[in-house]
């Protein structure tokens, strides 16, 4: 497993997204939880309200940064200002067993999934920082790694 894996999946699977506001002047940061694919190549997913302002601002700009919250194995996390947001025109419900597989809970937070409310966007990263009590990582990884 790679580093960049590994940290994800040791971690709370909570993490902090940043956008730009709708007025352009200033970043917007959220907590929110992510789900991994089963295969993690360099993406997850979040969800959230249609009518939100995050999804307003991730149309107006799907440039974000991330920084998922440590982990309690290894203090592990994981940061990138290189990634895009898209959302995806799919139900919550193609991606709701990832989050209930990967976050204790998670169904008893969120509630009704049955209803149209929701959208899955997918998080798409070109690079990432991986820091843990191991030391500091690169994604993609490079010779020094």
């Amino acid at each position: 497993m790679s580093p960049v894996e590994e940290a994800l999946r040791l971690g709370v699977h909570v993490v902090n997204i940043a956008t730009l506001s709708l007025d352009g002047t200033h970043p917007s940061n959220r907590f929110t939880y992510y789900a991994l694919p089963e295969t993690l190549t360099n993406f997850f997913y979040i969800t959230t309200f249609r009518q939100s302002t995050k999804v307003k601002e991730i149309e107006k700009n799907p440039h974000v940064s991330f920084t998922t919250a440590p982990s309690d194995e290894k203090n592990a996390w994981v940061g990138s200002n290189d990634a895009i947001a898209e959302i995806l025109d799919t139900p919550i419900q193609t991606v709701s067993h990832l989050f209930e597989d990967q976050i204790d809970g998670w169904h008893d937070t969120v509630g009704d999934l049955d209803s149209n409310d929701w959208v899955v966007i997918k998080i798409t990263f070109a690079s990432a920082m991986i820091v843990s009590q191991d030391g500091v990582s690169y994604f993609p990884e490079t010779e020094d790694d």
